[in-house]
């Protein structure tokens, strides 16, 4: 992923990192609920027969993340993404929200307290994520803001605080699936925005800001409000 000064619309690369979601969404959703019965054979799957509350809970769960995720990606996101970056992270998003969902939709226990923890922490993770980017483009969009970096509203706890509440999302999505796989994967994508995704937007920050990001970076915690 690149961080440049250049904006741009990059309407092909953000609608195939969408249908990768989408895919991968529906796909677990026809393996759950056993339409249609086309894709079943194609898979070469059978439906999945675990507890039908947590597979309405997973989907509608995805269903949120997909609107969050379009609003993000087609209002807030104004950077230019490349095909490759859109491509290839659009396979990503199809392979994890195949596997949450399947493993879901495979579990046959009653709802429980994992469960509405994961509905929690999801909840909690989609609106840190969504507002803050939300008002960062408020301001952003204020003539005299133009070459300014953003530090107030929930940034102000947290330089990255859209990351952590994307991490936290992944993180109850992962609860849900009552299985370890997932909740490894999630605990990847905290590892990659700490050791590559932050760094690479830090050095763009300070090459773009200078004194202003220098003096953002020394009072503000990296990802993780009042910890880290």
């Amino acid at each position: 992923m690149g961080f440049q000064d250049k904006h741009s619309s990059s309407f092909t690369a953000k609608f195939l990192l969408s249908t990768g979601i989408l895919a991968g969404s529906l796909v677990s959703a026809a393996l759950m609920f056993g339409y249609p019965e086309w894709l079943l054979q194609f898979l070469n799957q059978e439906k999945l027969e675990g507890n039908v509350y947590r597979q309405v809970i997973i989907i509608s769960c995805f269903l949120i993340y997909f609107i969050k995720f379009i609003i993000g990606m087609f209002v807030f996101v104004q950077r230019n993404i490349g095909w490759f970056e859109g491509g290839f992270i659009s396979v990503l998003y199809f392979m994890m929200f195949y596997l949450f969902g399947r493993s879901a939709g495979n579990h046959t226990e009653p709802i429980g307290i994992f469960d509405i923890l994961g509905v929690f922490l999801f909840i909690i993770g989609c609106y840190i994520n969504t507002l803050a980017d939300y008002q960062r483009y408020v301001w952003k969009a204020r003539i005299e803001n133009n070459g300014r970096l953003f530090t107030e509203g929930l940034f102000k706890y947290s330089m990255h605080i859209n990351y952590f509440g994307d991490g936290i999302t992944y993180i109850g999505l992962a609860l849900i699936t009552l299985e370890l796989v997932p909740l490894l994967v999630s605990i990847g994508i905290f590892l990659n925005f700490i050791v590559l995704q932050i760094p690479m937007l830090d050095k763009y920050l300070s090459m773009r800001y200078e004194d202003e990001f220098l003096e953002y970076a020394n009072k503000t915690k990296k990802l993780i409000p009042w910890v880290y």
